[in-house]
């Protein structure tokens, strides 16, 4: 399967996966439908920039999402329940049900469980929803990818204690309030007005300090209910907190800021890019990785940076590139020990498909990508 953008889908396509649009749990076109102009004219209504399809260039590349479609439709009937509460609470100016954040453990533990099986592989991060469902299914990718960067962080330097002294035992109890804080990082945000979140426009002063509002909104929203943790209200009140002191609400750095909340900057921040957003388009994976990496040592820890970066490809399969001598290519596979040297499939020339392993082939680069930094890719 291969990821085509919309406008450039080709006649009869036939979908690859299922499609959702993010704001129900069930999905808008199964996977196997050929997407006829009527289904297309679906797909551009629901904000759906590209999609998933089998053909004749693609075949036998298999893309698998950081988590499956049943566990994005568990995480978005709870989080769809989560914020209908959270809104009520802030019009009656109280904090959420004392329940109202139970159901959120069963979507913590399935997502654990899929990174887990899935550990090492290539996984593809995008979930294509459109503009319009952005703060329910960031809050799952943020959940997914800080999860699966927090796996790694733990099982290579285990954890940090608040005396600063480091385990390793108790992993499954850290990644679950890890993942408990992740998904609720955001619930702060439904006291910020929509006009606001949504504007397409440059926020005023005073707009934007509304907007930095929401960590310490969130943290008052959760402070009754069994979400309520020392783990999960670092997450909610720090990840916009930068390494070196430049983010907000306090302008906290370094240690100062909790290891977790460290790992949910990065994850915040990648997905941010890399979504659709009612006031800027999805960028591509390979620009998400060059941001973070960028910001090593000065927005970001640089440990979860380098963690960061052996998990995370840049160009995932199934998703296509151009080289720099012109050519178009489809991601094949990703070898785990250089995620940014993957085998491109190259198309067009009036002939078969060519497969290419980057990692032998030195003198083929991918358009707009620098290589890392050798300690990162032998790390």
């Amino acid at each position: 399967m291969r990821l085509v953008p919309i406008a450039d889908l080709p006649p009869d396509a036939r979908l690859a996966r299922d499609i959702f649009t993010g704001r129900d749990a069930a999905p808008l076109l199964r996977a196997g439908v050929t997407l006829t102009d009527r289904f297309v004219e679906h797909l551009n209504r629901a904000g759906i920039q590209a999609v998933w399809v089998e053909d004749f260039y693609s075949h036998g590349i298999t893309a698998e999402p950081v988590i499956t479609g049943r566990t994005r439709a568990l995480a978005t009937h709870a989080l769809l329940a989560l914020h209908q509460e959270a809104r009520q609470a802030v019009v009656a100016g109280r904090t959420l049900d004392p329940k109202a954040t139970d159901k959120l453990s069963d979507v913590v533990d399935g997502i654990l469980q899929e990174i887990e099986e899935s550990d090492g592989k290539a996984l593809v991060l995008a979930d294509l929803c459109g503009a319009a469902a952005y703060s329910i299914q960031h809050s799952i990718d943020v959940t997914a990818l800080g999860l699966l960067i927090g796996r790694r962080m733990i099982i290579e330097h285990g954890w940090l204690d608040y005396k600063g002294e480091r385990h390793d035992d108790r992993q499954e109890e850290r990644l679950f309030r890890l993942g408990m804080g992740l998904l609720l990082s955001d619930v702060g945000k439904l006291a910020v007005p929509e006009a606001i979140l949504n504007k397409r426009g440059k926020l005023s002063e005073e707009e934007w300090e509304i907007v930095k509002s929401h960590p310490k909104a969130g943290v008052k929203l959760i402070r009754d209910t069994g979400a309520w943790c020392p783990l999960v209200q670092a997450c909610v009140l720090r990840h916009h907190e930068r390494w070196d002191g430049s983010g907000y609400p306090e302008g906290k750095s370094g240690g100062e800021v909790h290891e977790m909340a460290r790992i949910a900057a990065v994850a915040d921040t990648y997905d941010a890019i890399t979504s659709e957003r009612p006031y800027a388009p999805a960028k591509p994976a390979h620009v998400g990785v060059q941001t973070i990496l960028a910001g090593a040592g000065t927005h970001f820890d640089p440990v979860i940076c380098e963690v960061f970066a052996r998990r995370v490809a840049p160009f995932p399969p199934g998703i296509e590139v151009e080289l720099v001598d012109g050519r178009r290519a489809i991601v094949v596979s990703v070898p785990e020990y250089q995620v940014d040297r993957p085998v491109v499939r190259v198309m067009g020339g009036g002939g078969s498909p060519v497969d290419i392993d980057l990692t032998q082939d030195r003198g083929i680069q991918i358009a707009g990508w620098a290589p890392m930094p050798v300690a990162v890719q032998a790390a």
